[in-house]
């Protein structure tokens, strides 16, 4: 799905199990060169391929993959894509350790399928900061935006000619299970999605694409995701009150007892009770 002048959606879908859908939306960006928000799961080079022989481009014109966090579904697949085209990986420094080491990141945030998810290990050619800003050719330039709370991280990116803003997962759906290691920086981030100006386009990897004022109106409602969250926390939580009888009463309060079928909700869980 074509966005603006230069950027197009791409929505890959993946199994975690053979219970557990989910899908990541990869967005890119064709002007005189080609480059990708996000690089999927592994064999996402086939989709990625696919897409640009439908309009006309070729995987040769792939130049570099921005990278918004090291989780399996955004980096899984950047393996593959630089051994296939040779394209730059950027990333923030600290995003690097999982990016550049599976092995790590996997001892750190098991998750099912995780092998099956990450092609492989994928060096980072170059390390991105908050206001760096990287010209992909004249007159079309992409700012790198810090955004963590939902990895410990995470970048957002702005496409400035355009408007067009890529978010990752740092705002949080509505709906969908609610995954953060600090909600604080989470709700920091949101804040700082909300006050820069002339966005006209919001591209989240878990939400459909909002456009002006919607946008805010979905940053807000990810702001009431953390704080009905938080709240529920508050409610049950007591000092000393294992973690996952903690998640339990909180699902129970919210009504979701799905939610604890999700080993990364407890992390979530425990960033409220850690701050309190």
């Amino acid at each position: 799905m074509k966005i603006g002048t230069y950027v197009h959606q791409l929505p890959v879908t993946f199994s975690v199990t053979e219970t557990v859908k989910r899908f990541v939306n990869l967005y890119l960006i064709a002007g005189k060169d080609c480059w990708l928000i996000d690089a999927g799961v592994a064999g996402c080079g086939e989709t990625v391929a696919a897409y640009l022989k439908s309009i006309g481009r070729d995987m040769s014109e792939l130049r570099g993959i921005f990278l918004t966090h090291a989780h399996p579904d955004h980096m899984g697949g950047a393996a593959e894509l630089k051994a296939k085209t040779g394209c730059q990986v950027y990333a923030s420094q600290g995003e690097c350790p999982w990016i550049q080491d599976r092995d790590l990141q996997f001892k750190e945030r098991p998750i099912p399928n995780f092998y099956g998810l990450v092609g492989g290990s994928v060096p980072v050619d170059r390390v991105l900061a908050d206001g760096d800003a990287v010209e992909l050719e004249t007159g079309l330039t992409l700012a790198a935006v810090s955004t963590p709370g939902h990895g410990a991280d995470d970048l957002s990116y702005l496409l400035k000619e355009e408007g067009v803003l890529f978010t990752g997962d740092a705002v949080p759906v509505a709906g969908d299970i609610p995954i953060y290691v600090n909600w604080e920086q989470s709700l920091a981030s949101l804040a700082r999605l909300k006050s820069l100006p002339g966005v006209k386009a919001w591209c989240a990897a878990w939400d459909q694409v909002h456009w002006d004022q919607e946008g805010l109106a979905a940053i807000q409602r990810g702001e009431q995701v953390i704080a009905r969250l938080g709240k529920a926390v508050e409610q049950v939580w007591t000092p000393g009150m294992p973690l996952e009888e903690t998640a339990a009463k909180v699902c129970s309060v919210l009504g979701s007892p799905g939610l604890m079928g999700n080993p990364l909700f407890l992390r979530t869980i425990a960033s409220h009770c850690t701050t309190r």
